[in-house]
């Protein structure tokens, strides 16, 4: 009935597995997990492949790195059950209901559980983000279901998704707001529930700040079609309204390095994060 579909790129994710097997053993209903690996490190593939050794677990290699649109699709054509759990490696259920919540909302829809963080987590810029900014409550992301949509953690009919589909020209970077708006335009309905899992990220600064210049580099054609999903180009959008565009992009510029040195501190600034990925985005622009 369910297939658990997780895309891995260089993460050990043995520990996650495990749990997930044990919790779907309970569910007594018939599944099997399936592990996508978009051309790991061979030390990661050598420690996932004992997950093989589970009955109903299966790790796929592939030999070239695609991105997540593309393994995610291309593990939602491998599943064999009408029921989809996509999750990232980098996390972990919170409840002990976790499956069952999901099993108990089958149906005609999109089911996303949202995600939470460690109270003891680090206060550095990808946790202090992910914390203040992406984790929102269900009652919150309810206001605006599909431009909340994110595919850490989210349960779909198979059908469905392979009707709606991942957008692969978006290589690493805003493929769940695409998804999203793939969602809406399709007619199909985003439920958001309380059924979480911990984000248990480990990125430093540095690398965060070259995955969301990545991210906002993706962006660009596609104003107009995602602005309603998008804050940046909301932004970006009145900016254009005011002419102020290209001294955005000079701003930014000349205040890059000091803008860098904050966000890879121990108390960085979502103003000027928020700022960092316009005045970015506004040069990339002009």
């Amino acid at each position: 009935m369910l297939s658990i579909l997780i895309p891995v790129y260089n993460i050990n994710c043995v520990s996650l597995v495990r749990k997930l097997y044990e919790m779907a053993l309970l569910t007594e209903f018939p599944f099997e997990i399936l592990l996508a690996d978009d051309a790991s490190c061979r030390k990661v593939r050598e420690e996932n492949r004992v997950l093989n050794r589970l009955d109903g677990c299966r790790v796929l290699e592939l030999e070239t790195n695609h991105g997540p649109a593309f393994i995610r699709n291309y593990l939602g054509e491998q599943a064999r059950y009408p029921y989809l759990l996509f999750l990232d490696t980098d996390t972990s259920p919170v409840g002990e209901d976790f499956l069952s919540l999901y099993l108990k909302n089958a149906g005609g829809q999109v089911v996303c559980g949202g995600f939470c963080y460690p109270e003891e987590g680090d206060s550095f810029l990808r946790n202090k983000y992910g914390a203040q900014v992406e984790a929102q409550p269900a009652a919150e992301r309810r206001k605006h279901p599909y431009q909340r949509f994110i595919s850490m953690n989210f349960f779909i009919p198979r059908e469905l998704f392979l009707r709606v589909r991942f957008d692969e020209t978006f290589h690493l970077g805003y493929e769940d707001t695409a998804f999203g708006k793939r969602l809406e335009d399709a007619g199909i309905p985003v439920l958001h529930i309380e059924n979480p899992v911990w984000h248990l990220v480990e990125e430093d600064a540095a690398s965060f700040l070259v995955k969301t210049r990545r991210s906002v580099k993706n962006l660009l054609g596609c104003e107009q079609e995602l602005l309603p999903y998008v804050r940046l180009l909301r932004w970006y959008s009145s900016l254009k309204r005011f002419h102020a565009v290209a001294l955005t992009a000079f701003l930014f510029r000349i205040s890059e390095s000091l803008l860098e040195k904050n966000l890879t501190g121990k108390h960085p600034s979502l103003r000027l994060f928020a700022f960092y990925k316009l005045g970015y985005f506004c040069w990339l622009s002009v």
